[in-house]
């Protein structure tokens, strides 16, 4: 699969950061592992995937393309995270008040107009938070990371309003 259609037309930062700093590992732990998280992104495209599959074969195509951008925000925010001085584990921060990811942060719905919106409400989500941590992150590095990951999600919102358009 060509994921250059699911991402951005730019590179990667290269992970890296101007100190460790754990409350930055923190904040940056949210947008891994959190609610709203790529990892929980991940296991909704994997779980739409599947249950689109057979009858929307077109959307399982697309959504797990998208998932794959998703592994690669993860890994990312997960070497980043480990850089700053903390273990990329799967679980929260602010959000999650530090619990372990859960499947309950998925969405299950079955309706394929429904888990669109579902999808684009999630990547706006995402852009939100990510903005924010911008924000709240005093450090060049981690904040251009951000910046280029937005970009994708931004991206995954059209691919994703485009199809919802050309279906509905």
């Amino acid at each position: 699969m060509d994921l250059a259609k699911f991402a951005y037309d730019a590179p990667y930062p290269e992970p890296k950061v101007e100190e460790p700093n754990r409350h930055y590992a923190e904040i940056l732990l949210d947008d891994y592992a959190g609610y709203a998280s790529e990892f929980t992104a991940i296991a909704l495209y994997s779980y739409q995937h599947f249950i689109s599959d057979v009858k929307h074969r077109d959307f399982a195509d697309l959504i797990i393309g998208i998932a794959q951008v998703e592994m690669k925000h993860l890994d990312l925010l997960g070497t980043t995270i480990y850089l700053l001085g903390a273990l990329p584990k799967y679980r929260g921060s602010y959000t999650t008040y530090g619990q372990y990811w859960n499947g309950y942060f998925v969405n299950y719905d079955k309706d394929l107009k429904d888990m669109i919106k579902i999808d684009i409400q999630s990547e706006k989500e995402a852009i939100k938070n990510y903005k924010r941590h911008i924000e709240m992150i005093d450090d060049r590095y981690v904040k251009k990371l951000l910046e280029r990951i937005i970009l994708d999600e931004e991206k995954h919102i059209k691919l994703l309003k485009d199809y919802l358009d050309r279906k509905f």
